[in-house]
């Protein structure tokens, strides 16, 4: 097992974790680089820091960097990594727009080093099960996708009660925040689980009370090009929170409830009669997460992934291509119109 020097841009809520997870896993040194030096939340342990790029590269010498700072930040610091020679992981998204991200790919490439993008929840157990039906095709357990339905909502003041939520990235377009962005996980899983869409067509909501100046919430229609459609809501002002998804295909019907825990399989071909006891006999299982997990075992195992990928010279996955296309999810959740969906994955949405 390699061993690598790791500087972490940015230490708030994630940036902290990133170190604790790292430091669990015992892969080499850390250090971080951060605006002021100053004592952490949720980590004892001292570790190397620092405040400025020019310091950190000469005297620490990392091979990886982790970005973990402000999404409008994500860039700039992902290419300063990439040309001096540093693997890279930055946080999602990748950045709050998709220009300059052509050029972090090509630094990457020409450096010989990898990119990947922080989108953990590849990662829930949960979610590596449907991606499994659906890989075994139209004659699997689910079949071919027909319609899903995704929805995540939470109240964003809830999220960091030790700090003023109106001064955080997630509500101001400056740091690149707003909901099409930071809740744009569920975007990247659309595209791992399903590919990628010929048409979408999204709509931001501004309605709700709260602090800062970016969209609070939107709703996005991806279209495929089997007649497949998946429809995504997002917002920061439900309570209690909700996250759930709901896909149909062919040969069944699954049902996440994240909050809950639990993935809800129900068997039935699409055009067959229904069972004699009716729709309820239709239930076939219900999965679990297993006994003690915790959100932060996704974290753990993503970081772990990406080292492994980088001891045997492998690509990580999602990389800074598959980052950019769900920037431009992202951004076309914002715009109330249907656009096509662009071949250069580097492109803005026309």
């Amino acid at each position: 097992m390699k061993t690598y020097r790791v500087l972490i841009c940015g230490a708030g809520s994630v940036g902290e974790r990133h170190l604790r997870n790292f430091l669990s896993l015992g892969r080499g040194d850390v250090a971080l680089l951060r605006r002021h030096a100053g004592p952490l939340r949720t980590v004892m342990v001292k570790v190397p820091e620092f405040t400025g790029w020019d310091r950190a590269l000469a005297e620490f010498k990392p091979e990886v960097v982790i970005v973990a700072n402000p999404t409008a930040l994500h860039l700039e610091t992902a290419l300063r990594a990439a040309r001096a020679g540093c693997h890279v992981m930055v946080e999602k998204p990748v950045s709050h727009t998709t220009a300059g991200l052509r050029d972090l790919a090509q630094t990457l490439a020409e450096q010989q080093r990898f990119g990947m993008v922080g989108y953990m929840m590849r990662f829930h157990p949960l979610m590596r099960k449907i991606k499994s039906w659906l890989e075994e095709g139209e004659a699997g357990v689910l079949g071919r996708p027909l319609h899903a339905h995704i929805f995540w909502a939470e109240h964003v003041p809830d999220w960091h009660p030790w700090e003023d939520y109106a001064a955080s990235y997630a509500v101001r377009q400056d740091l690149g925040g707003g909901a099409a962005l930071t809740y744009s996980h569920d975007l990247d899983l659309c595209m791992w689980l399903f590919g990628q869409p010929v048409k979408v067509a999204g709509w931001p909501n501004h309605a709700a009370p709260l602090a800062g100046d970016a969209e609070q919430g939107f709703d996005l229609l991806l279209c495929y090009g089997s007649g497949f459609t998946a429809q995504v809501h997002a917002d920061y002002f439900t309570r209690p929170p909700v996250r759930r998804w709901e896909l149909t295909a062919t040969r069944g019907r699954v049902v996440f409830d994240y909050f809950a825990g639990t993935l809800t399989r129900y068997d039935g071909v699409v055009g067959e009669r229904p069972p004699p006891a009716g729709p309820r006999a239709l239930v076939s299982e219900t999965l679990r997460v297993p006994v003690g997990f915790d959100r932060n075992d996704m974290f753990v195992d993503e970081l772990r992934y990406f080292f492994e990928c980088l001891d045997q010279d492998v690509a990580p996955r999602p990389d800074i291509r598959d980052g950019a296309r769900v920037v431009q999810l992202s951004l076309a959740a914002r715009e109330a119109r249907v656009q096509d969906w662009p071949a250069d994955a580097f492109a803005p949405m026309n």
